[in-house]
């Protein structure tokens, strides 16, 4: 116990977390807003020669070294006790899950349709919560995560054909490890600070990303080779995936410590609308009609949950 207690808020004090959960909330838009960011700096660090495992391996870097810097700034604790373990590892499953199955899963899938199913992680966190927090989301919250996922299946206009089993598997995969992303997250808030456990999980998962990023890049690493052939942008484009990755996960496990994870989730359908709309003013995309529309439909399941009463404990 006294371990736990060393750094300034690594536990969690129940009687803050009753009222509206609000800084949860804003925190949670926070970090769906600069989340929205990344698959577009992602997508121009591609377009400029960078494969996309190497942003990963980048922005992975970046998220241990830059966490672990603001912990030590802040005297926190990186002491990981028995109790700790199961969560960290947990932690460390998830995020590797959605670092590789959602990218490996466009390789087989249409862009859009890997966005649609890895999107279906809020429904399955609000469906999750009853076992996961003890808590009962009631009918009202499941119907606005389902709203939300309906807006984003017409936002993102779905292209079907040439379905492939295994990018299906792979996309769900990475909705799965998301979902326990939120669920460990939280868990683990409660033994240390989101700065010191971000650092260590993205430190632990290092190593299979660097031997991902090597073996998928023909035994090479781009970046680290020289950077042959790669203009100014590309590094640009990647220095911006990592920092604004950096910022996005560091909100999120804050959104997490802050509210139960079935709280929080739907405004995470904020990420995808913001993405579409860089796309359109930053790489010059254009957004249809069902585009508008979808959109409007996730904003209302935004709307619509800051207004559904808090459930207690089931």
């Amino acid at each position: 116990m006294p371990t736990r207690n060393r750094c300034a808020g690594s536990a969690i004090d129940p009687a803050m977390m009753k009222p509206a959960h609000l800084s949860g909330v804003l925190l949670a838009l926070a970090a769906a807003s600069i989340y929205g960011a990344v698959p577009n700096f992602a997508r121009m660090a591609f377009l400029n020669g960078v494969p996309a495992l190497e942003s990963v391996l980048s922005r992975t870097t970046v998220v241990a070294a830059g966490l672990g810097l603001i912990a030590l700034l802040r005297r926190e604790s990186f002491h990981l006790g028995r109790e700790a373990w199961p969560s960290f590892l947990y932690q460390c499953l998830a995020t590797l899950m959605v670092s590789a199955c959602y990218l490996a899963s466009v390789q087989f899938l249409p862009v859009t349709l890997s966005v649609i199913v890895f999107y279906l992680f809020p429904v399955l966190i609000v469906l999750a919560a009853p076992v996961a927090e003890g808590r009962a989301p009631g009918p009202a919250r499941i119907a606005v995560a389902l709203l939300g996922f309906a807006g984003l299946v017409v936002a993102v206009g779905p292209a079907f054909e040439n379905i492939s089993f295994i990018g299906l598997l792979l996309a769900f995969g990475a909705a799965v490890g998301c979902m326990m992303q939120f669920f460990s997250g939280r868990m683990l808030s409660r033994h240390l600070t989101p700065a010191a456990f971000g650092s260590l999980v993205h430190v632990a998962i290092w190593p299979v990303i660097l031997v991902l990023a090597w073996g998928f890049g023909g035994q090479k690493l781009t970046l680290l080779s020289g950077g042959e052939g790669l203009g100014p942008q590309a590094f640009i484009a990647v220095v911006l995936v990592s920092f604004t990755y950096l910022g996005g996960y560091f909100l999120h496990m804050s959104s997490v410590r802050a509210a139960p994870s079935s709280v929080v989730a739907p405004y995470f359908n904020l990420e995808p609308i913001v993405s579409t709309v860089i796309a359109v003013f930053v790489l010059g995309e254009t957004m249809a009609l069902a585009q508008w529309v979808g959109g409007a439909m996730v904003f209302a399941a935004l709307v619509i949950s800051g207004f559904l009463p808090e459930k207690g404990a089931a």
